[in-house]
């Protein structure tokens, strides 16, 4: 995992960086050293013969190359937050800590260096002030963490960077996940030193290497990897060794736990609307988070139906709770005689928020219908059961009680659960 420093020419990120890179001995790179050394010329001469455009273009090829390399110490230009993809692959595998300072501080850093052409502005401080006004909001949207220059040594920045806890998302895909939402505004909440990231990752094995290697304290486990990360783990909690599937991960100085809070989460947010004993349930999927939601309502005394696309994952997952049945979606209209219907596949997730698994008309007034799916916050299923009178339970509710249950095990402080919604629910509104 690399450290990847952001913020406005002035910001300390070199100097940080160099004592950042020793510290913790790691390589430092300097982007701005790479495409200068790629193009052949200063970054005053690229500009002056091809423009803005052109640098942002081998910009743009460096940080490719760059986010391939690990356990590096990247100091940015401070224009790469501009492009998008640049921060999609920094954030693949990388720690993006934003160094904050205002105009009269980067001014007084830079000093006398001039050669350096404007961007914006007719002065040297109109440029800073214009240039820094329109990032602000593209250094906030990008950063991991942002720390406050002012008045601080470049030692002191470093210390800090070194001594956060880093907890992780790891799946494919996450870019669209609002984990990181959620813990760092609980971490920001209680005042501990802890970053929540999300980490692209398409090979299990390397991932828990990395998780190792590097002391990330703990780490969240989404699609496609709930089951087959079992084998990399040196230890289970009795829930995710029944279950057979994790979604929390907890590293103990190198030992790593393995835990599943998807059951337990999706237990609380269905009792907040319906008694669960003696009901009769139709659980549509045989995923992770199936796996573990019909393993919690087993041990709640239901009479339980799973459906699946295919019929073998279907009887393979009820073999393995003991449910009462199995079949494909041409069993779907025993939902018509069903008191709960969970959705626990991905149909209806944004971008597809048109499709729905279930045909309204098997819907009915007496029927709990749990979506699991978070976004959109309403999903046509939710929608359409609230249309035809059925009492519905949020997708996100789910992901709020295991997000809590999961900031408990790497923080071991108690989850400030009303800071985690609110901040949630923002997110899913559009906030």
């Amino acid at each position: 995992m690399n450290i990847v420093l952001i913020g406005m020419r002035g910001s300390g990120k070199t100097a940080v960086g160099r004592i950042l890179a020793q510290k913790l001995g790691r390589e430092l790179i300097e982007m701005d050293e790479l495409i200068v050394g790629k193009a052949g010329l200063s970054i005053p001469e690229i500009v002056a013969r091809h423009g803005w455009e052109r640098f942002r273009d081998l910009e743009e090829e460096v940080v490719a190359k760059l986010s391939k390399r690990d356990n590096i110490v990247n100091a940015t230009g401070g224009g790469v937050v501009v492009r998008e993809p640049n921060i999609t692959r920094l954030k693949q595998n990388g720690l993006l800590v934003w160094l904050t300072a205002n105009v009269d501080t980067l001014l007084q850093r830079i000093g006398e260096d001039d050669s350096r052409p404007l961007l914006k502005g007719k002065t040297r401080r109109e440029d800073m002030e214009i240039t820094l006004a329109e990032r602000q909001s593209l250094y906030r949207k990008a950063a991991d963490i942002a720390i406050d220059t002012e008045g601080k040594t470049p030692e002191a920045i470093a210390e800090t960077i070194a001594s956060v806890k880093i907890c992780c998302l790891i799946g494919d895909p996450v870019e669209h996940s609002l984990s990181p939402l959620i813990h760092n505004a609980a971490y920001k909440a209680l005042g501990i030193n802890y970053s929540y990231i999300t980490l692209q990752v398409k090979d299990i094995e390397r991932a828990i290497e990395t998780i190792r290697a590097r002391g990330i304290r703990g780490a969240s486990v989404t699609t496609p990897h709930k089951v087959s990360v079992l084998k990399y783990l040196d230890r289970l909690d009795p829930p995710a060794q029944a279950i057979g599937a994790v979604n929390t991960i907890v590293n103990d100085d190198g030992v790593l736990t393995g835990y599943n809070t998807d059951g337990d989460a999706a237990l609380k947010a269905l009792e907040e609307v319906t008694v669960l004993g003696g009901k009769r349930v139709v659980l549509i999927g045989s995923g992770g988070a199936a796996l573990a939601i019909a393993a919690a309502l087993k041990e709640k005394n239901v009479n339980m139906i799973i459906l699946n696309r295919t019929e073998s994952k279907a009887r393979q997952l009820a073999d393995k709770v003991k449910a009462e049945d199995a079949g494909d979606l041409s069993k779907i209209s025993l939902v018509a005689s069903a008191d709960i219907l969970i959705n626990a596949t991905t149909v209806g997730i944004a971008p597809g928020t048109r499709a729905t698994i279930v045909p309204r008309e098997f819907l009915h007034d007496r029927l709990t219908v749990f979506d699991i799916v978070y976004n959109p916050r309403e999903t046509r299923l939710l929608r359409e059961a609230k249309e035809r009178g059925c009492a519905v339970v949020y997708g996100y509710r789910m992901l709020l009680y295991q997000a809590a249950q999961q900031f408990e095990l790497f923080t071991g402080h108690p989850a400030p659960l009303r800071v985690m919604e609110s901040a949630l629910v923002q997110a899913l509104e559009g906030g």
